[in-house]
C-alpha cells in the first residue's frame, strides 16, 4: 500500500470494481483473488493460441493425465512423480550444502569421540574386563553416533531436494523413441505428428476417502512443421498427421506414463482406461465460431471450455465428494468463523483440514501451476512466462487493461480498518454498478469500519485518468524490466543448455567438484559404521 495516496476503488467502464494501490502476492496456488486474475489471463493466451492454431488447419489435443492414489499418499510424492520437481534457487542449494557440510562434521565429531571413550573405557578396566568394558562403552555411545549419522541422512535428502528430477510428464517428450535418433538417420514420433509443445497445468483434489488427487491437463499442439532452434524455432507449415502416426503417439503417451509411475511406485500405477484421457479440440457446432467453443467462461455456464480446463482450477468444484484447495480454505474459514462442521462447505473435521491445508502448502512451493513447453509462446507471438514474477506482471496487466471511471480514494489508515474488520469485500461492492458510485453505501462500510468519513474522497474523471497514468507508467516499466528479465533466463537456458556436460573451470567450480567428491567419500555407505 503506498501511503501517500492510499487505496483506489475504481469502478470500470463496465461496472465492475478494482482495487488499487495495494500490494499484490501473485501466489496462484494460495491465494484466491490472485489466482482468478492470474488464471482469467492465462486462459486468454491459452485460447488465443488454440483457436489461431485451429483456423489455420492444425490440430490441437485436450490430455489429462491421472495417478492412482489412496490417502495414506503424501501430496508432495505424487506431485513430484507426476510433475517433477525443479531445482531450487541457488541460495537454498548453498543452504542445504552448508547443513550437509555441519552435519558431516557432526557425524565425523560423534565418531571421534565413542573412538576415544570406547578406548578410554578399555584402557581404565581392570585386567580381563577391557573387553567387557569397552562393549559397554560402545553401547552408550552408540545413540549419539546414530543420531549423527541419522542428521547426514537428513542433510542428504534436503539437498537430493533441491535438484531437479523428472516426473512421468518430462518422461513423454524424452529418448530416441520421441525424438528420433539423428546419428542413424531415424525420425521420432515427434517428427511423425508434428509436435510443437504443450500447455500443461496441474490441478489437486482432495477428499477423505481417497486423499489427494493431483492431475495433469495438458492441450497438445500437433501437425505443424518447423526450423529453427531454441529462441528462433519459427513454424513453416502444416500437414495432417495419418491415423497411425496419431495412434503410435497416443500408445507413446500412455505407455510411458504408466511405465514411469509404476518404476516410482508401483501404488501410483494408473488403470489404462483412466491413465491418460485423449479428447480432440474441434466443434460441430459452427466452424467459423472458435472463439466461442474454445473461449466459454464456466461462470454460470455447464460448458467447459480447453482454455479453461487448463487454466482456470479456481472456477472448479471437486467431484465425488472431494474438495479443491480453495474449497478446503473456504471450510477452514468458515469453521473458525463459527459456523457448524455439517453446515460448512466440504468435508473433514478442522484439525484435519488445516493439517491438509499445511500440507498442500509444503508441496505446491516453488512449483509450476501452469507451463508452457520452452520457446512455444515466441512461436505464436506471446509474451510472458510461466514464474511468479511472470505472474506478477499478469496481475498488473489485468489492472492495465481496465478502463476506470469513477472511483474512491481510502487512506491507508482507513482501509487497514476495512479489512480488519472484513469489510473489504463490502467495500469492493459498494463501488460497483454503471450509474455512478452511490456514496451513501461506501459511508456505511467506512462507519461500520469505525473510521472517520473524511478519510474517503470521491475520486473526478480527471483524478480517476491521472491515478490511471500513474498505473500505466507503473506497468510499462515492469513490462520493461520482465522483458529484460526473460531474454536473460532464454540466454541461461541456452547456455545451460549448450554447456551441460561441460567441466568446472572457475576456482568456485572446482571447490564445489572437491566437496561433492567429499560428500560421496562420506556417505557412499547408507548404513552407519560401527564405533571402534
Amino acid at each position: 500500500m503506498d501511503p501517500a495516496s492510499g487505496v483506489i476503488v475504481a469502478q470500470t467502464a463496465e461496472g465492475n470494481s478494482v482495487v488499487l494501490g495495494l500490494m499484490k502476492c501473485a501466489r496462484i496456488w494460495l491465494c484466491p483473488v490472485c489466482s482468478a486474475t492470474i488464471r482469467h489471463q492465462r486462459a486468454q493466451e491459452i485460447t488465443r493460441v488454440v483457436v489461431d492454431w485451429i483456423r489455420r488447419g492444425g490440430i490441437a489435443v485436450l490430455v489429462t493425465f491421472t495417478a492412482r492414489h489412496a490417502h495414506t499418499h503424501q501430496l508432495a510424492d505424487l506431485m513430484d512423480a507426476i510433475q517433477g520437481s525443479r531445482k531450487a534457487s541457488a541460495a537454498d542449494v548453498r543452504a542445504a550444502e552448508t547443513k550437509l557440510f555441519a552435519a558431516l562434521a557432526a557425524y565425523d565429531d560423534a565418531v571421534r569421540l565413542a573412538k576415544f571413550t570406547v578406548a578410554a573405557a578399555s584402557r581404565d578396566a581392570g585386567k580381563g574386563l577391557k573387553r567387557k568394558a569397552a562393549a559397554a562403552a560402545k553401547e552408550d555411545v552408540a545413540p549419539d553416533v546414530f543420531a549423527a549419522w541419522n542428521g547426514v541422512l537428513d542433510a542428504k535428502a534436503v539437498l537430493r531436494q533441491t535438484g531437479r528430477t523428472a516426473g512421468a510428464y518430462q518422461r513423454l517428450i524424452s529418448g530416441g523413441t520421441w525424438a528420433g535418433r539423428p546419428d542413424r538417420n531415424e525420425t521420432g514420433i515427434r517428427d511423425r505428428v508434428g509436435y510443437l509443445g504443450m500447455i500443461r497445468a496441474t490441478e489437486i483434489t482432495l477428499g477423505l476417502a481417497n486423499g489427494w488427487h493431483p492431475h495433469i491437463h495438458a492441450i497438445v499442439l500437433l501437425g505443424g512443421t518447423t526450423e529453427g532452434e531454441k529462441a528462433d524455432k519459427k513454424i513453416t507449415g502444416l500437414f495432417t498427421p495419418s491415423d497411425s502416426a496419431i495412434a503410435e503417439f497416443e500408445g507413446h503417451f500412455r505407455s510411458v506414463w504408466t511405465t514411469h509411475l509404476k518404476r516410482i511406485n508401483p501404488e501410483y500405477t494408473p488403470s489404462d482406461e483412466h491413465g491418460v484421457d485423449f479428447k480432440r479440440l474441434k466443434t460441430e457446432r459452427d466452424a467459423q465460431d472458435l472463439g466461442q467453443y474454445i473461449a466459454k467462461l464456466q461462470d454460470g455456464d455447464k460448458t467447459v471450455s480447453p482454455a479453461n480446463e487448463v487454466a482456470r482450477g479456481d472456477l472448479k468444484e471437486g467431484r465425488y465428494g472431494n474438495m479443491t484447495p480453495f474449497q478446503l480454505l473456504g471450510r477452514i474459514g468458515d469453521i473458525i468463523g463459527g459456523m457448524p462442521g455439517e453446515d460448512a462447505e466440504g468435508d473433514g473435521p478442522l484439525e484435519w483440514c488445516l493439517g491438509s491445508w499445511h500440507e498442500y502448502e509444503r508441496a505446491v512451493r516453488g512449483r509450476r501451476a501452469i507451463e508452457w513447453t520452452r520457446y512455444l509462446r515466441s512461436m505464436f507471438g506471446i509474451e510472458g512466462g510461466d514464474t511468479e514474477e511472470d505472474d506478477l506482471d499478469a496481475l498488473f496487466a489485468a489492472d492495465g487493461a481496465n478502463e476506470y471511471r469513477a472511483g474512491i480514494r481510502v487512506q491507508d489508515e482507513t482501509w487497514g480498518k476495512v479489512t480488519g474488520r472484513a469489510l473489504d469485500l463490502a467495500a469492493v461492492q459498494a463501488v460497483e454498478g454503471t450509474k455512478g458510485i452511490d456514496m451513501e453505501k461506501v459511508a456505511e462500510v467506512v462507519v461500520a469500519a469505525g473510521a472517520a468519513l473524511d478519510t474517503v474522497a470521491l475520486l473526478t474523471p480527471a483524478e480517476i485518468a491521472e491515478a490511471y497514468a500513474g498505473i500505466l507508467e507503473t506497468l510499462a516499466q515492469r513490462r520493461e524490466e520482465a522483458a529484460a528479465r526473460r531474454r536473460r533466463e532464454t540466454e541461461k537456458h541456452d547456455q545451460e543448455d549448450d554447456v551441460e556436460d561441460a567441466e568446472p573451470v572457475d576456482a568456485e567450480a572446482k571447490e564445489k567438484a572437491q566437496q561433492e567428491r567429499l560428500l560421496r567419500r562420506h556417505t557412499r555407505r547408507e548404513t552407519v559404521p560401527a564405533a571402534r
